[in-house]
Order: C-alpha cells, then structure tokens, then sequence
C-alpha cells in the first residue's frame, strides 16, 4: 500500500490523475449508497463512517461499485475498512491497477 502512496505523490500527471480518480470514487460512493446529497457537501471520511454505521452491506455495495466503475477487481488485502477510508490512498491503488491491467492487454 504505502507503494502506491508514494507513486501518487509524484509532480505532474499521477497527481492529476488521483484527482480525478478520487472524484470518481466520491460520486460512486454517492450514486452506489443512493444518498441524496452532493458528493461535495460531505467529507469522505463522514461518508465512510455513516456508511458503515448504516451496515456493512453499504461498504460492499460501494466496493462492487468501484469495481464496475474503474473496470478492476480490488485484492482481497486491500478490502480493509480503513484502507477503504484513505481516499488518497484508494485513489492511487486504483490508478496503479487501471495502468497495470492497461498494460498487460
């Protein structure tokens, strides 16, 4: 994990491109949990927390929604809560995945 951390602090585009990713994933989390606010209106961490405070069922409707989102599949090590918490970190995992399936094809 800390390897796809420190690849996403990198000046240029990998920064702008975790940008992008991690909007990404505030909409998804939004759009998967049908809640009715703006993706904007809330912190990710809030919307983390209130989603496992709801039940653990949103936190696997939001995965499966990333999934389907970015085109991948999340490792099973990486399914932690608080993994899933760090957006920054999210982000950059999965902008490393979409370049590693991206260059396997």
């Amino acid at each position: 994990m800390d390897d796809h951390l420190s690849r996403a602090t990198a000046v240029g585009g990998p920064v702008d491109a975790r940008k992008d990713t991690m909007a990404r994933i505030r909409r998804v989390f939004v759009k998967s949990l049908r809640l009715h606010v703006r993706e904007q209106e809330l912190p990710y961490a809030e919307m983390l927390e209130e989603a496992a405070i709801l039940d653990s069922i949103a936190v696997l409707e939001f995965v499966t929604a990333v999934e389907r989102e970015f085109g991948i599949s999340l490792e099973p090590e990486y399914l932690k809560f608080d993994f899933l918490r760090d957006l920054s970190g999210l982000a950059s995992y999965i902008d490393d995945r979409i370049e590693t399936r991206d260059e396997s094809q």
